[in-house]
């Protein structure tokens, strides 16, 4: 599945019309996953249930729960397609109706979640569960939901993107529900102004003043989760914000732009991920680096300060990013003569 169908059939779901959206969400279902009373249906006995466990003719997702052995298997080359058959077993088991939320409805938009997430599956309920309240792998929220809020995809029910970043903003903070938002935005998911209209419908919900911010700065301009964490920390450290992804040596082929430029300050901030000089499709470690350093002396004989650091950096050591950068704009000042940085 390629990430520019998916793309169309999220902008296709996303913008049809709410009665629209509200027939596809009864069109709900992943193929190949049963309950045992759909099995029983088919004719197959207790007995017979069992018998293609043992021989692996189906596998059992959850409790009450199946998934056809081929449809199983299809799903392992995708974290997605596995999350889906998962959530999609979760919301049998539960016997209600629920849509995937948080961070479940973020691997399944295919937006970025962190390492380790989500933590089993995550379901939103409309109304509080009195039943049975602890299963194993599952976490269950209560949430009211506007009409257009959920979609389905991959069969499953969700939220769509735009909520789905404010969701994780209200359950894990600012900057997690930065990096999905400006992630929806940069691949064209949430349409200009969206974010907006749907924190200004949940007026009043816990933690509506960091969803305002979310709605406040998400930007397509940010090209990566360690970006957006950075961008983050500046807007909770009321630090002066940077130009994002800005041309800071010509424009276009040949040009050279920047994380991060406080042009001002004539300081340009890069996040030093590790993927580039990993992944074989940026070519040999080697060949990486020395572009690198080519780049960054481009930079500096435009008459630009370089200062670097890591998204862990970024996430667990805030202050000293911080801190670095007002020592390279104190650099900066000396040399050029512009204003420096302070710490607020």
């Amino acid at each position: 599945m390629s990430a520019g169908w998916l793309v169309e059939k999220l902008w296709a779901a996303v913008c049809q019309p709410t009665a629209s959206r509200e027939r596809s969400a009864r069109m709900t279902g992943v193929p190949g996953v049963h309950t045992v009373a759909d099995l029983y249906s088919r004719g197959m006995s207790r007995s017979a249930i069992e018998h293609a466990c043992r021989t692996g003719r189906i596998v059992r997702v959850r409790r009450g729960v199946y998934c056809e052995r081929a449809a199983w298997e299809a799903s392992a080359s995708s974290s997605a397609l596995r999350h889906a058959i998962e959530v999609w077993a979760a919301i049998l088991a539960l016997g209600r109706r629920g849509w995937a939320s948080g961070y479940s409805a973020a691997l399944l938009l295919g937006l970025p979640v962190p390492k380790g997430q989500p933590e089993g599956v995550e379901i939103s309920l409309p109304q509080r569960f009195h039943g049975r309240r602890g299963y194993r792998g599952m976490r269950v929220r209560t949430a009211s939901v506007a009409k257009g809020d959920v979609f389905v995809l991959r069969g499953v029910p969700m939220t769509v993107p735009a909520r789905t970043s404010l969701d994780i903003t209200r359950n894990h903070g600012f900057p997690a529900g930065l990096i999905v938002a400006d992630a929806a935005l940069r691949n064209d998911v949430v349409r200009p102004g969206e974010l907006d209209e749907m924190v200004e419908g949940m007026k009043g919900w816990r933690k509506s003043s960091q969803m305002r911010l979310v709605a406040e700065h998400a930007s397509r301009t940010r090209e990566s989760p360690g970006e957006s964490f950075s961008y983050a920390v500046f807007v909770i450290a009321e630090f002066p914000l940077p130009e994002c992804n800005a041309w800071v040596v010509g424009e276009g082929h040949g040009g050279v732009r920047s994380d991060f430029l406080w042009r001002r300050h004539r300081l340009v901030g890069e996040v030093d991920g590790h993927l580039k000089y990993r992944d074989p499709l940026w070519g040999p470690p080697e060949r990486v680096l020395l572009d690198e350093k080519k780049r960054q002396m481009r930079i500096e004989e435009a008459g630009f300060v370089v200062v670097r650091w890591t998204p862990a950096e970024a996430v667990n050591e805030p202050g000293a990013v911080l801190h670095r950068i007002v020592r390279q704009s104190t650099i900066a000042a000396r040399m050029f003569g512009v204003p420096c940085i302070s710490m607020p």
